[in-house]
């Protein structure tokens, strides 16, 4: 396998790519599947990018290729992630000076980084999710998907995002080697379900008490979906991340959360009150043996009663001691997943931008300056 690795690996898109998926081994081929057919902006209108796969074998690697859009969200936008998102967040600073002083280097960092191409890349491991899981990667498939991606897009920088150490598979170092950069990103959160010791938690005791206590509403499982609720998911969800958080978050459609429940691309589970509505609702992408929750929602116009946050969190950290899956809890609410159990570490973007000119260079250089001073002493320190 390693020596046919030294060799191109075949990149393909559209029918192509949807030819070469049939008889893969690659458990979540379906979800690729359904975003090569119908294309990224029909799912979401702000995942503006073209979407193809590198083959391995009898597996594969999704590929996005991005050229940049004001809108685009941060799972296809560098410039969203560092300079977009932040500047949204810019009213949860303190002190009108020092909003003042961070909103102008982001706008300076962001005039810089637009000039220079920064989201011109193309991207590889890209499930266009707000985590995205690496399957164990070995040396030989590393350099092989840079080298085939490099000569296909000599004029991109090439990135893989939601790099860390924290399972101790030294993969930043192996990402180092390879003649990446790492930016490092933001601090993620792990619970490794096969201990289970966070159960033991008097918070997550609190909350499964709470949990079995509901009175108005039913724990819902995948299979108890319908259709008809496929509506309100899609409101959940944008009350939550589009609202109350940004409209930067993907803008996923009825068409994405329709096939992803048809087709148990994601897994969903939720909270129904006896009326029959759908109050709260997350999903799972599973990978190996290791989940993501990409998709959380419920009704904020109903307050802080009956508390949903940490009711489907309970229900998802019942899940995944039963299961023995580790989670990957992606980043925020960091004292709330601390208290709870979950382990931290910083997470990083690795970006390879040797064989571009200086010009094309100079801006990956000074975002990677800037994250690593300030974004790392951050992140190291941060409670967030």
């Amino acid at each position: 396998m390693e020596d046919s690795l030294n060799r191109s690996l075949p990149v393909s898109f559209g029918q192509t790519a949807l030819s070469a998926l049939e008889g893969t081994c690659e458990p979540n081929a379906d979800y690729w599947r359904l975003f090569l057919e119908s294309g990224p902006t029909e799912l979401a209108p702000n995942l503006d990018t073209r979407c193809g796969i590198v083959g391995l074998g009898s597996g594969f690697l999704p590929v996005t290729v991005n050229e940049g859009g004001d809108d685009n969200s941060y799972p296809c936008s560098l410039l969203t992630q560092y300079v977009r998102y932040p500047l949204g967040e810019m009213r949860l600073l303190k002190g009108g000076l020092t909003r003042l002083a961070a909103w102008a280097a982001l706008k300076g960092l962001g005039a810089l980084l637009e000039v220079g191409h920064i989201d011109r890349v193309v991207q590889w491991n890209s499930w266009l999710l707000s985590t995205n899981l690496l399957p164990p990667l070995s040396c030989a498939v590393l350099h092989a998907t840079t080298e085939t991606l490099l000569r296909g897009f000599p004029r991109h920088a090439v990135l893989v995002k939601n790099i860390h150490g924290w399972d101790g598979t030294g993969l930043p170092e192996l990402f180092l080697q390879a003649g990446y950069s790492l930016f490092p990103s933001r601090k993620i959160y792990f619970f490794e379900g096969k201990a289970g010791r966070f159960l033991a938690r008097s918070n997550v005791r609190q909350d499964l008490a709470a949990l079995q206590k509901l009175r108005k509403y039913e724990q819902v499982e995948h299979h108890e979906f319908s259709g008809e609720d496929v509506p309100r998911i899609v409101r959940l969800y944008e009350m939550l991340y589009l609202e109350k958080h940004s409209r930067l978050n993907p803008m996923y459609t009825p068409l994405f959360v329709k096939k992803a429940l048809e087709k148990r691309l994601l897994e969903f589970r939720g909270l129904r009150h006896t009326s029959g509505r759908i109050d709260a609702v997350f999903a799972c992408f599973r990978r190996g043996g290791v989940l993501a929750t990409p998709f959380v929602g419920y009704d904020t116009a109903l307050g802080h009663e009956p508390g949903f946050y940490r009711l489907l969190v309970a229900m998802l950290l019942k899940r995944v001691a039963e299961e023995g899956m580790l989670l990957n809890y992606s980043s925020g609410a960091g004292d709330f997943k601390r208290r709870r159990g979950g382990e931290g570490c910083i997470e990083f973007n690795a970006i390879y931008t040797r064989h571009l000119p200086l010009e094309r260079r100079l801006p990956f250089l000074v975002l990677e300056h800037c994250a690593n001073q300030f974004g790392r002493r951050f992140l190291s320190g941060s409670t967030v």
